[in-house]
């Protein structure tokens, strides 16, 4: 219960910086550049005098609309090739399976390379990336669920009662491997987090036009001695944002306090 609402309030301060900010997140007021926290701004300002706050709100935005496109393809296409993989069996279960493995070892890198070329610099773009560049965990996952579950005795007992293929899969095999597929999509919501992060760093799938967490440690880089609060704010904010979704989905992998 905690954890959905610590999630449910997460997703709603992220979702927030897509329709509403304190101030212009462009805004350049060169009178207040690199100004202390203060009730006006209450992270401060950058060197070109942009309001912290507004900045971080919307890289939040655009980082949450990652990692639900990344969900939403590690889910969907990570159950459907895996089920379909293990009902079709044979040459066509060795084939999909190889095509997941071979998603395994082509780097995220080729993969997003390839979609900016195609999608341009967003967030859509490096969502749909690092889905598919993911891809293969969930297609082998859902694979070996399914086919575990079509030796247990009552997916047999369907088919022998004469459940067709497709009433089988929706009435027994997809609720019991959606729950599993789920806890680990969100288990990975984190790294989603820290790898869009580090693409927007090297300047991939992201528009250098527009704040992000990673493009904006790169931005700031110059001035981390002179005002280490500008990276500090994206830095933190990366480091919270994976941490808390990771302990949500997967609060066994937190050692409980003694």
């Amino acid at each position: 219960m905690k954890g959905s609402l610590l999630l449910g309030g997460l997703l709603m301060l992220l979702l927030l910086g897509g329709v509403w900010q304190p101030h212009d997140p462009d805004a350049i007021d060169l009178l207040a550049r690199h100004a202390t926290p203060s009730v006006a701004h209450p992270l401060g300002t950058d060197h070109l005098g942009r309001d912290l706050l507004s900045r971080m709100m919307v890289a939040g935005w655009r980082s949450a609309l990652v990692v639900l496109i990344v969900g939403a393809i590690g889910l969907v296409g990570g159950s459907l090739l895996g089920t379909v993989a293990a009902l079709m069996g044979g040459w066509g279960e060795a084939v999909i399976v190889k095509i997941a493995e071979t998603f395994i070892v082509v780097p995220t890198l080729i993969v997003a390379l390839a979609m900016a070329a195609v999608m341009g610099l967003s967030p859509t773009s490096a969502g749909v990336a690092l889905g598919l560049a993911g891809l293969g965990p969930y297609t082998l996952l859902s694979n070996s669920l399914t086919r575990r579950l079509l030796g247990q005795p009552f997916v047999l007992s369907a088919r022998a009662m004469g459940a067709g293929t497709a009433a089988m899969t929706l009435r027994h095999i997809l609720p019991n491997t959606a729950p599993v597929l789920f806890a680990y999509v969100g288990s990975n919501a984190g790294q989603a987090i820290i790898a869009y992060a580090a693409l927007a760093f090297i300047g991939l799938g992201a528009d250098p036009t527009r704040p992000d967490w990673g493009g904006m440690l790169f931005e700031y880089r110059m001035f981390v001695f002179d005002s280490p609060m500008l990276m500090l704010w994206p830095g933190l904010a990366i480091a919270v944002t994976a941490g808390l979704l990771n302990w949500v989905f997967d609060p066994e992998a937190v050692p409980a306090a003694t």
